[in-house]
């Protein structure tokens, strides 16, 4: 009876003890037996290639940045279509076709010049379904409706590109093409899924703990990774298709969206960003959970500042500027960026709160056109205090 009682004992405090050490939302399942050789952290620096240091033991590369490479190559065709209503002279601004804008959204009608893109696109690889999609399926559709709407105010707006924009009245300021409330309704959309899209996907889809406890112990089926290690790739094709990330904003050709703004308004952060992203591939090899949760903290943390501190730059750049046009395109930016506050959950923000951040933006009763340094400065006071900044 004695040595049961003892043994039970000791049972019970190891599990407890257990419970007690670990919690669903600051870790990951641990791995099994790792498969490759182990790394070294101190190995890896700024100028190590993310897509070409992690091998298997033939030397095959086990990094497939899958279609989160395509849907990052999809949105810059999108997004060159859509500014085709914001030129310099002498070329010449474009209307837009509602269609065409909802196809190269949706995938649909083969809309892309590149044929990998329409092949990828008739496969089903498409940037609406994954917009929001870390929200539930009714509050998804929701913010898909809203660039849905987006989509079709911006086709409308272009009927007037050659117009000058007055109150009330859709045109152009300067090369900008603006809509009646004088919002640049593509820069809109643009920064809109920055949030929406790419950092819904890599914060709130892809290094949850969640996602980063699939699979570690075996190669998926026909491929070279792991389901961990490709996770892991895909959050980072959706920051570059690089090789290398650039982290200097000064070096060309510039990183393309979420990374470029990385670099822009969050610049300091950004090298720490990069090694992250290759000290946690790193962590995946050596079945290093904890070290692999830090750095999805670090990715997962500045890139939220990122679109933070995105939206308070262009903020006061709209108070700064003396001319309108400077002015729309500075305001069409940050308010792109508020409303993809509501995916920077891990900082606390929700639709809620960002909702409430943008329409003291843009609820006045002629838009950009009525907007005061008042309500700009409401805006800014409380993305700083949410964000620490």
């Amino acid at each position: 009876m004695t040595i049961f009682s003892r043994t039970s004992s000791l049972a019970l405090f190891a599990v407890t003890l257990g419970l007690a050490s670990c919690s669903k939302d600051d870790t990951v399942t641990p791995s099994a037996p790792t498969l490759r050789a182990k790394m070294d952290y101190t190995a890896l620096t700024g100028t190590t290639p993310y897509t070409t240091s992690f091998k298997d033991a033939n030397g095959t590369s086990t990094v497939d940045l899958g279609t989160a490479a395509v849907r990052l190559d999809m949105f810059s065709e999108f997004n060159s279509y859509m500014a085709t209503v914001a030129v310099a002279a002498p070329a010449t601004p474009a209307t837009l076709e509602l269609a065409r804008l909802r196809n190269f959204y949706t995938g649909a009608n083969a809309p892309f010049s590149a044929t990998a893109l329409n092949t990828a696109a008739s496969a089903g690889v498409q940037l609406r379904d994954k917009t929001a999609a870390s929200f539930s399926e009714a509050n998804a559709n929701q913010v898909r409706s809203y660039m849905d709407t987006k989509l079709a105010e911006l086709a409308l707006a272009s009927q007037s590109v050659n117009q000058v924009a007055t109150p009330g009245n859709a045109g152009r300021l300067g090369r900008y093409l603006v809509d009646g409330k004088g919002f640049e309704v593509n820069q809109i959309i643009q920064k809109g899924l920055l949030g929406a899209l790419l950092l819904d996907q890599i914060n709130n889809v892809l290094l949850t703990p969640a996602s980063l406890a699939a699979d570690n112990s075996k190669v998926v089926a026909g491929k070279t990774y792991t389901e961990r290690e490709h996770i892991w790739d895909m959050a980072y094709g959706y920051m570059t298709s690089n090789a290398t990330m650039v982290t200097d904003i000064a070096i060309t050709p510039r990183e393309r969206f979420l990374a470029g703004y990385l670099n822009e308004k969050n610049g300091p952060a950004s090298p720490g960003v990069y090694l992250a992203f290759l000290k946690g591939r790193a962590a995946i090899v050596n079945g290093d959970d904890a070290t692999l949760k830090a750095q999805a903290d670090i990715i997962r943390t500045e890139l939220e500042k990122t679109i933070a501190k995105s939206a308070v730059s262009y903020l006061t750049s709209w108070k700064s500027h003396a001319t309108l046009d400077a002015k729309a395109h500075a305001l069409a930016e940050g308010i792109g960026f508020i409303y993809s506050l509501r995916f920077c959950t891990k900082a606390g923000a929700d639709t809620a709160w960002a909702d409430s951040v943008l329409n003291g933006i843009t609820s006045g009763s002629q838009g950009a056109w009525s907007l005061t340094n008042a309500q700009a400065d409401a805006g800014i006071a409380a993305i700083n205090a949410k964000f620490s900044l």
